[in-house]
């Protein structure tokens, strides 16, 4: 029973259909529960209507008018009635859709000549029979366009007036006539106009429905391009610092990543005797000690949240307190120093055993710097810039193999919390004399 299961797949599928069947146009586009409602009814009425012309034709004998008549249409209606409960039954919901305006086009009008004959056949002993005429004319103004619906009342209205003015033992016709039409047509007319609102409360559901629908698709994308596009930015850490990454994906990205002043503390590192290893070894080798050279590095900028300024060949140069401000970014700065000179002393003595020359220098500055991104359209970078990168840059450059070399501001703000032997005279090429200090 396919069209009973109104909730079932292949009733949406037929409702998700056009409209478009054979003379679709005169009806209204029904959904399949208002199809189904409407068959049921016109089931109901017709073998209701089949078996009182049926009934009546054998009990009323000579009293009423055309018997042999009264009997056929009573047969030919229930007949109709059950015709429809087994193409409701048999039919599959798509097919019934399909022609469902045919149907009601062919039907609704031949429902009211029907009545008409049967009124006819029955004759005015039995009065009550007008009330046949109350079939058609719902059915018409519910399912039909106002037109069709229309033609339908006048074929009621001439063919009661016809039964009325010609038939023989009507009592005051005209009377009847009007009061049977104006019944008739009002009882029509008023389910007609419920008929429209429901209609455009139909159609305003299914315009949300499709608005909800192309809603919840282009929802479903932006979600999506959403994810995806998080999920880039995922990779930018990667590619960045964490704290540029997070900055650039934050809420006050603009503001972050703007020129600034902040105060930072200046790491840089390069390794001793590079070129020449660089010039004396294979190229493999020379990426595979760089590899553990930045991975040790690495590792412990992570771990003390420093931000990465970059690399240059065997330099690693990264500050502390920005993006992420730090009320003593020396103190942190020199903190990380001091845990990342072990593994460096032993990542050098694995060096030296295997026949590379290299050991590592540190400078450390601390002051202010103006931050932001700076570079060209396809290539952007977050960096420090000011006299104090500068300064770190020219004591890792001063420090001796194993050594580390801090700037006065650096060593003022440790306040005796590391031994620190101060560097005499120590010129810096572009900044002259700078008081200096070696991290015991």
């Amino acid at each position: 029973m396919r069209f009973w299961d109104l909730g079932s797949p292949e009733v949406a599928a037929a409702d998700a259909e056009p409209w478009d069947g054979p003379l679709s146009g005169a009806v209204r586009p029904l959904p399949s529960l208002a199809l189904v409602r409407m068959t049921l009814a016109a089931i109901a009425l017709s073998l209701q209507a089949g078996t009182i012309a049926i009934v009546y034709s054998q009990v009323a004998g000579d009293g009423a008018a055309h018997p042999d008549t009264s009997l056929a249409l009573g047969l030919f209606t229930a007949t109709a009635g059950l015709a429809m409960a087994v193409g409701l039954v048999v039919l599959s919901a798509r097919v019934i859709r399909r022609y469902a305006a045919f149907f009601m086009v062919t039907v609704v009008p031949t429902m009211g000549l029907i009545s008409t004959a049967a009124v006819w056949a029955i004759g005015p002993e039995f009065g009550i029979s007008v009330v046949f005429y109350l079939e058609a004319l719902p059915f018409a103004f519910y399912a039909l366009r106002p037109r069709w619906a229309a033609m339908c009342a006048a074929n009621v209205v001439v063919g009661c007036g016809a039964v009325m003015f010609l038939q023989d033992g009507w009592d005051y016709p005209l009377l009847q006539w009007v009061m049977v039409t104006s019944t008739v047509v009002g009882v029509a007319w008023i389910v007609g106009i419920a008929a429209e609102r429901a209609e455009r409360l139909a159609d305003s559901e299914h315009e949300a429905r499709v608005e909800l629908a192309d809603l919840n698709h282009t929802l479903e994308d932006r979600v999506a391009g959403q994810v995806e596009e998080i999920e880039r930015l995922g990779e930018l850490r990667r590619f960045l610092p964490p704290q540029v990454a997070d900055a650039v994906m934050s809420a006050d990205a603009a503001t972050v990543t703007a020129p600034h002043r902040a105060r930072i503390a200046v790491f840089f590192c390069d390794l001793r005797g590079f070129t020449a290893f660089t010039k004396e070894s294979e190229p493999e080798e020379v990426v595979a000690d760089l590899d553990q050279y930045y991975r040790t590095v690495g590792e412990v900028l992570q771990r003390h949240g420093a931000t990465l300024g970059g690399y240059a060949g065997d330099g690693i140069m990264a500050y502390v307190g920005d993006p992420v401000p730090h009320e003593q970014p020396a103190r942190a700065a020199i903190g990380m120093v001091a845990e990342l000179r072990e593994p460096l002393d032993v990542l050098v003595d694995e060096w030296q055993r295997r026949g590379h020359d290299l050991s590592y220098g540190i400078g450390v500055a601390c002051g202010y710097a103006t931050l932001g991104v700076v570079g060209f359209d396809g290539r952007y970078d977050y960096t420090p810039l000011g006299g104090v990168v500068n300064l770190a840059a020219r004591l890792c450059g001063q420090a001796g193999a194993g050594q580390v070399l801090v700037d006065h501001a650096t060593y003022a703000e440790l306040d005796g919390t590391a031994v620190c032997k101060p560097v005499e005279g120590l010129e810096l090429k572009g900044l002259g004399v700078q008081k200096a200090y070696v991290l015991a």
